[in-house]
């Protein structure tokens, strides 16, 4: 019994030391590791760390793919360290939320089972949470910006996309996540894309794609972003993915069809592949397969087990019972090529259609199809070598043009390539082959043998004497040609060169189908995108249509309703009122003067123009409540009195928004401040040295700043100091470049057109700095003006 009581208490000990233990998860985020200083380090050595990192990992300066998600990290951890708070936060509880646990130490709970088990421990006592949404099941699917741009948007063109927008720390996501990980190892095997964005680093790329809240899921296909909006669940899914997908990549084909279906390669130029199944649905599988080659295959579906496809079945001997793919060519008689099996993978399918995605004989429609068929000479001894046939669209299905085919069946050599054209549909890319004898008194059919050059467009060739008739000697004839030609070097017998001129799209639609194609593919897009989704995107575009077809009702009505007068006596009543009417428009303007002067409260007949320092910093600028913003005017001792008056009176008509405050700052105690706000706010790729140097010597007397603290961004109104002309870049919330710097970097120089004002300047000058500050001012309430993003506030002290 004793030594039973012991081990009780053995394992109890252990339970506990075992609860106690800390849980290390992941690689834990240290700002002082990413900017590479030491905790001693002080604000100057921050800063410095912070300017040279940014510089060198910019990702506009920076190709590394891994260059983005660092310059992330800098801007964090500069964040954190450049505010003391977060800064003794982080140093006391490994954080900068001040709340001790949530980052080095995840919370340990005892919790019942959970049907999520993949973030629970069941060991029949305890569980172990961890508050992290992400797992590293999402690691190898994470997308950033450029990798979205340059890849993922291409590659839909090929195959969709199912996105999942995540974020750390997210309760939802977790819920989600179990049924995420089954339908990516269902989808991703059947050649789906998956991706994984995650929020809190990827800003960018969320509102680029207008994604602006986690968990989200969105599919891409052919560039376009749609938004998955039911429930998470695996049915919704799967028919969310299929939806995805064009409707007609698959003709159902019966006994009624199937014969134009497969002779219908005259008309696109493309083999046809029948895909067997014995479901009523089509599988998932051969939809992506035929979005994926598209451009090369026309897909037709064939249900088996039902009567309206037994004629089928019986004609190409096809058995129901296993998944069958035939390829049809030329011959609709006889497949070309096929394969069956139980369980088909997508890797044979995709080897399979690779194999087979050309006709025996394609016709030549393009450039772009030309350059794959005949590809570029890479080296001395390669042999590869197209045989053209030049005809006439007449004679298309008549026996010269079905003995080429019948030629290139059994010549399948993979040197070789057999293509024929049109004469009048690629006239000057046949005239540049034929002599001009021939493009007077053409034969009826011509047959040249050509390689492609390195050198662009030029291709050297030889023409078959006496054409192309299709009979036996002429089959003989070239295939001695091509047999002395593989045996030998290839400019002994071509002996001509020329270069040709670029093939003509003959599928390409005409411009007014393209202009119309154009409209309504914008049209779907944004009432797909934009009316069903992304609202805070389309309000300005609902709002101004519904404000157009007000105006225009409204002129309808008076138009309509309006009562008829005599044009005479109108003009003469009007002569007489001219007066009358001069009058009412000035007790109008007086009467619209006081109404706004009586919307005031009597409070407001006068505007509060506060002094910003250290001890209502917090208050009126950093913990600003969301939607205020705070208007700055920059002063000095000299010019404080005259500016402040000026300041006043040209925002006085906007003071009735409540969401307005208005303050002043004084130059002379705060200079710092406001050059490290005007440096947070460059690019920090262009920062360069020499403002560090010479900002003691910039003047910003005048300067007008609209400080918004909660979202952290201010625009910017330069005065007019240029012997009293205007500035239109002023009036537009735009600031003029200087010797092609940025508006900032601009700023901050000083230009020999410009000469600042001094602070002895008269009453007069000084007040004219800011003179047509009432413009701006409407530009700003409007939402117009350029705006400049900081990481964080400077510190005022």
């Amino acid at each position: 019994m004793a030594g039973l009581r012991l081990a009780s208490c053995g394992r109890l000990v252990f339970f506990v030391l075992l609860l106690n233990t800390p849980l290390h998860h992941g690689i834990e985020f240290d700002p002082y590791r990413s900017l590479g200083i030491s905790r001693t380090a002080t604000q100057a050595e921050i800063k410095k760390a912070y300017k040279q990192l940014a510089r060198e990992w910019h990702p506009d300066k920076n190709k590394d793919p891994k260059a983005e998600d660092q310059f992330i990290q800098i801007s964090k951890a500069y964040e954190i360290l450049s505010n003391e708070e977060k800064r003794s936060n982080f140093d006391k509880y490994g954080n900068p939320d001040g709340q001790p646990g949530n980052l080095q130490h995840p919370q340990q709970h005892f919790r019942s089972f959970h049907k999520y088990d993949s973030f629970f421990f069941d060991d029949s006592f305890f569980q172990f949470q961890f508050n992290s949404a992400r797992d590293s099941f999402d690691d190898k699917y994470l997308l950033h910006f450029s990798q979205y741009m340059n890849e993922i948007v291409p590659d839909s063109y090929n195959k969709p996309y199912l996105i999942k927008v995540t974020s750390d720390w997210c309760f939802n996501c977790v819920q989600i996540e179990p049924i995420w990980k089954e339908m990516v190892q269902e989808f991703e095997p059947l050649g789906l894309g998956i991706g994984v964005i995650d929020s809190g680093y990827e800003r960018r790329l969320l509102n680029h794609i207008g994604v602006y809240q986690h968990p989200a899921i969105v599919g891409v296909i052919n560039g376009r972003v749609t938004f998955f909006k039911t429930t998470v669940v695996r049915e919704n899914l799967r028919q969310f993915v299929d939806n995805l997908l064009p409707s007609k990549l698959l003709e159902q084909v019966t006994n009624k069809n199937y014969v134009h279906f497969l002779s219908s390669w005259e008309q696109d130029n493309k083999p046809r592949a029948l895909t067997f199944h014995q479901k009523s649905t089509m599988p998932l599988l051969y939809k992506l397969i035929a979005f994926q080659f598209k451009d090369y295959v026309k897909f037709g579906a064939v249900q088996t087990g039902i009567e309206l496809t037994n004629e089928i079945l019986t004609y190409y001997s096809i058995s129901g019972y296993a998944s069958t793919i035939m390829i049809f060519k030329e011959n609709v008689d006889k497949a070309a090529d096929s394969i069956q099996a139980k369980g088909m993978k997508k890797q044979i399918i995709d080897d399979f259609i690779s194999r087979n995605k050309y006709l025996l004989a394609p016709r030549l429609t393009s450039q772009k199809l030309f350059e794959e068929l005949c590809p570029l000479k890479q080296h001395r001894r390669q042999r590869r070598y197209c045989v053209l046939l030049i005809i006439q669209r007449k004679d298309e299905l008549q026996s010269a043009y079905r003995s080429f085919v019948s030629f290139a069946s059994v010549n399948t050599k993979e040197s070789l390539k057999f293509v024929y054209v049109y004469s009048e549909r690629q006239q000057a890319f046949v005239n540049a082959l034929l002599p001009s004898a021939l493009q007077n008194n053409p034969l009826p059919n011509q047959v040249v043998i050509l390689q492609r050059s390195s050198t662009p467009g030029k291709v050297f060739y030889k023409l078959l004497e006496n054409g192309w008739n299709g009979s036996e000697e002429d089959k003989m004839l070239l295939f001695n040609e091509l047999t002395e030609l593989m045996g030998m070097e290839g400019h002994t017998v071509l002996s001509h060169d020329v270069v040709l001129p670029e093939l003509n799209d003959e599928f390409a639609p005409m411009f007014l189908l393209r202009w119309l194609y154009a409209i309504i593919d914008y049209a779907s897009q944004i009432w797909a995108s934009g009316f069903s989704q992304n609202w805070r995107e389309m309000m300005p575009l609902i709002s101004l249509l519904f404000s157009v077809v007000f105006i225009l009702f409204g002129a309808f009505i008076i138009q309509a309703f309006g009562e008829p007068s005599d044009v005479e006596s109108r003009s003469e009543s009007e002569k007489e009122q001219e007066p009358a009417t001069d009058k009412n428009r000035e007790t109008k303007k007086q009467q619209i003067n006081t109404s706004r002067n009586l919307s005031r409260s009597p409070e407001q007949n006068f505007v509060e123009v506060t002094e910003l320092t250290y001890i209502n910093y917090n208050s009126n600028l950093v913990r600003l409540m969301p939607g205020n913003i705070n208007v700055l005017v920059v002063v000095t001792d000299a010019t404080k009195n005259a500016l402040i008056q000026k300041f006043a009176h040209e925002v006085y008509p906007v003071t009735w928004n409540k969401s307005l405050h208005f303050s002043f700052l004084n130059l002379s105690k705060h200079r710092g401040w406001l050059v490290d706000l005007l440096e947070f706010a460059q690019d920090p790729a262009r920062i360069s040295s020499l403002q560090d140097e010479s900002y003691h010597t910039q003047n910003y007397i005048g300067y007008v700043l609209a400080l918004n603290g909660h979202r952290k961004y201010f625009c910017l109104f330069k005065p007019q100091f240029c012997n009293g002309t205007e500035n239109r870049s002023v009036l537009n919330g735009l600031e003029p470049t200087q010797g092609g710097k940025r508006p900032i970097e601009a700023m901050e120089t000083n230009s020999p057109h410009q000469s600042p004002p001094s602070s002895n300047v008269s009453v007069k000058r000084t007040e004219q700095l800011l003179n047509r500050l009432h413009l701006w001012m409407d530009r700003l309430l409007e939402g117009i003006l350029q705006r400049y993003y900081v990481p964080c506030w400077p510190e005022l002290h």
